[in-house]
């Protein structure tokens, strides 16, 4: 008899390696489609990917196929982490994954025994903000968000969790 197991809540999560670079950038775009609302490009490239890897990590959840289900970005600041790139494939969303990775990147950031984490998001992205105070993050400010592709105003709010 078959496993009903769900893969999603047993496939191990793992740093992507320059491999998956492929996988990562359709994902990510396909996952941040939305935007394109409010800014006339893809969310990101295989350029923009490779150079993030040399500075931080992604953590990655595969799907039965091997193809890339979710993923996050990690890059170390002194003693913080920035979070970017939160990304679960359409078709996977709402199943667990993005809480999944975040309690991940938790786990991660407390064990290079770092003191919090810091995450930008588009304020026209009215959805996030409850979904990551829920998560413990708290309001720190906004920035700009300078973009010559912008089609509409935006600017970035600030979010925190600290791990202490």
């Amino acid at each position: 008899m078959a496993s009903t197991t769900d893969t999603r809540e047993t496939a191990p999560i793992r740093e992507a390696t320059s491999a998956d670079v492929p996988a990562l950038v359709p994902l990510i775009n396909a996952a941040f489609a939305v935007e394109w609302a409010f800014v006339n490009r893809e969310r990101t490239s295989p350029d923009e990917i490779r150079g993030l890897l040399t500075k931080g990590t992604f953590l990655v959840v595969d799907g039965p196929t091997a193809d890339v289900h979710a993923c996050v970005y990690l890059e170390r600041r002194e003693n913080r982490v920035y979070l970017g790139m939160l990304a679960v494939h359409p078709s996977q969303q709402k199943r667990g994954l993005g809480r999944r990775l975040m309690l991940e990147a938790e786990q991660r950031c407390r064990t290079w025994g770092c003191a919090g984490i810091d995450i930008r998001i588009v304020n026209r992205r009215t959805e996030l903000p409850a979904i990551y105070r829920q998560m413990g993050f708290v309001d720190r400010g906004t920035e700009p968000f300078e973009d010559p592709l912008l089609t509409k105003p935006c600017h970035f709010m600030l979010m925190s969790k600290d791990l202490e």
